[in-house]
């Protein structure tokens, strides 16, 4: 799924620079609002402030052994300026469920008596936040000599909450136990950064990384537990009102 809609962003990308959108061969010289704006990068076109930014994502939480979460949601984010913004909501369902390792584990084949029988983890059920968005730095790619791509790279830091579900799980006699020992909404300290790729003066392609510690319970004990999430997304920018 994530190569299938890899490929598909990216063909965006591509059809709409080889269109000649990008062709920096026909930019004008630095216009008055570039030079009011301070702007060190010629003949930039991008410009957001006061626009509003739709971004669907799809996503993943690579780096965890017992529970795999497939990652869909959105952002809202307004354009404050050029370099700074307010992500107003950052929207995100993961899809949990225990990964192949997880199962073998507790249901390998050996003495019952040597089964798992308290292996405990977080399923995220809901990820809810709003963060600050910084974005210092501006740039260009050129392509076969005259199709010229525009990116920006942004941090982004903040707070939220998300849904939490403790589960146990546990082998009895070669199969899966599952149980829920408790269900919560853990704040959550979220930041990270990203790359985005300018498509058109309408829409964008990122790719992020952020990392959501929740302040949840593991084996009866509270603390910060950490998920490192991977997203695309594909940003539609809407003119301010």
């Amino acid at each position: 799924m994530m190569k299938t809609w890899l490929a598909l962003f990216s063909a965006v990308i591509l059809l709409t620079a080889s269109s000649g959108f990008a062709n920096e061969g026909i930019r004008p010289a630095q216009t008055d609002d570039e030079r009011s704006n301070e702007t060190v990068v010629r003949n930039k076109i991008f410009y957001k402030p006061g626009k509003f930014e739709l971004t669907p994502i799809i996503g993943v939480i690579p780096f965890e052994s017992i529970v795999d979460h497939t990652l869909v949601g959105g952002r809202l984010t307004w354009h404050l300026g050029d370099h700074f913004g307010w992500e107003v909501l950052d929207f995100t369902l993961p899809l949990p469920t225990i990964s192949g390792y997880a199962k073998g584990l507790v249901t390998s084949p050996g003495n019952p008596n040597d089964a798992l029988w308290d292996l405990q983890a977080n399923k995220l059920k809901l990820i809810l936040g709003s963060n600050l968005l910084f974005s210092p730095l501006y740039g260009k790619i050129r392509f076969f000599g005259n199709v010229t791509l525009f990116f920006d790279i942004y941090a982004v830091g903040g707070l939220g909450f998300t849904s939490v579900e403790t589960v146990r799980l546990s082998g009895n006699t070669g199969s899966l136990v599952e149980t829920s020992l408790k269900t919560e909404f853990a704040p959550t300290l979220n930041f990270g950064f990203g790359f985005k790729l300018f498509a058109s003066n309408v829409v964008g392609l990122l790719v992020d990384f952020r990392e959501y510690f929740t302040y949840s319970e593991l084996y009866g004990k509270k603390g910060l537990n950490g998920h490192f999430g991977m997203n695309l997304g594909l940003s539609f920018f809407v003119p301010p009102f």
